[in-house]
């Protein structure tokens, strides 16, 4: 396997892991205060949000590797903050540490796998290890932690050791078959030198033809968000089966994120593919547990047919990769508030009803931006 993209595997299935492993734990870490628990949860989220553009457009600037690298050295520290102390305040600031961490990897690391000549089914790969990572944080937390509380923790900080010597001799040129048209592309066009930083980042946020794919990335992945943060809360379940249930979610994303990468299809058809089988899992949620795979299945689907398609544009990548990820994020985040009052007036299942209502109606976006 090529290094750069032995280090980037390597590096997302421990950030992500590392992300998880404190799940199992916030209450114990929250001392059963909600408001500490509830903070140590959005902390990462918030990290993530407020970075995520800022780190990809200095990774344009200065070049991908040493954000791989950074994006290392935040996750070591927010982990050691994490394993060797218990105050709140501490620990809120090395959650949003671990959310910085992730916007400087992301941007980064999708720049450099789309410069791969098989960018779509790397990035796939990568997809597939980014779930098993959140699968195996909570796993290996959850099993460590009546030995020790912390010590899916410990397990990720020692994993991220390897990753960092690698990623110190990570160079931005991948192997002899890549290609980065659309950077050449870029660097040449006299606009891209010509107008200002802010100029260009308004343009990739609120461009109509752009703004429909992060308003498909907010909705759809949002949507996800609700039916995780919801469902335990709408079935008599035992939290072992429960546990399961929501197990799908990943191993649908996992399983889908490999065959889509193979697919010979257009991105734009990739994307309304995965809208289509999400909300229908959305939807197929209110009857069985089952609904929960499906879902995972439709977001992998999307997942991958977004990131190549953002890749595909003719604008800086670093950018719009953090655009891409900002949107996602803010989905994961804003939905389920948005949820929570849309429960004051339908029960569980409408409101299930309804997101998948809401991820189907994107569909309604030509995506005009995207070739095919």
């Amino acid at each position: 396997m090529n290094r750069v993209r032995a280090c980037l595997y390597l590096s997302v299935f421990v950030i992500m892991g590392l992300s998880d492993a404190v799940i199992p734990i916030l209450p114990d870490l929250s001392g059963g205060d909600a408001m500490t628990q509830s903070m140590l949860f959005s902390a990462y989220f918030a990290g993530a949000l407020v970075t995520m553009i800022p780190l990809g457009m200095l990774a344009d600037r200065y070049g991908n590797p040493p954000f791989i690298s950074l994006s290392i050295v935040l996750m070591l520290v927010s982990g050691v903050m994490l394993l060797y102390f218990d105050d709140p305040a501490i620990l809120v600031a090395a959650r949003f540490i671990e959310g910085c961490a992730c916007s400087a990897f992301f941007p980064a690391a999708f720049s450099m796998l789309t410069r791969f000549k098989e960018s779509r089914r790397y990035i796939g790969e990568i997809n597939f290890l980014l779930n098993f990572g959140l699968a195996a944080g909570v796993g290996i937390a959850a099993v460590l932690m009546d030995y020790y509380l912390k010590g899916g923790i410990l397990v990720f900080c020692i994993l991220a050791l390897p990753a960092l010597v690698m990623s110190l001799s990570l160079k931005e040129a991948c192997d002899p078959k890549t290609h980065d048209a659309a950077l050449q592309a870029s660097s040449q066009a006299p606009s891209q030198t010509a107008t200002a930083p802010h100029v260009r980042l308004s343009t990739v946020l609120f461009d109509p033809q752009y703004m429909q794919m992060w308003i498909v990335s907010f909705v759809l992945f949002g949507g996800t968000g609700v039916l995780v943060a919801y469902f335990p809360s709408c079935t008599d379940l035992s939290p072992s089966l429960q546990g399961l249930a929501l197990a799908g979610v990943y191993l649908g994303t996992m399983v889908t994120s490999l065959i889509c990468g193979r697919l010979r299809i257009t991105e734009k058809r990739m994307i309304r593919t995965g809208i289509v089988i999400t909300s229908a899992g959305i939807v197929m949620t209110v009857f069985h547990p089952i609904g929960l795979t499906i879902m995972g299945a439709g977001s992998g689907f999307a997942l991958v047919g977004l990131v190549t398609g953002v890749a595909s544009l003719n604008l800086e990548r670093g950018m719009t990769m953090g655009a891409f990820n900002t949107y996602t994020y803010a989905g994961f985040t804003v939905m389920p508030i948005l949820a929570a009052a849309i429960l004051g007036y339908l029960d569980y299942a409408g409101l299930f009803l309804v997101t998948g209502v809401a991820v189907m109606a994107t569909l309604v976006f030509p995506l005009r931006a995207l070739e095919g």
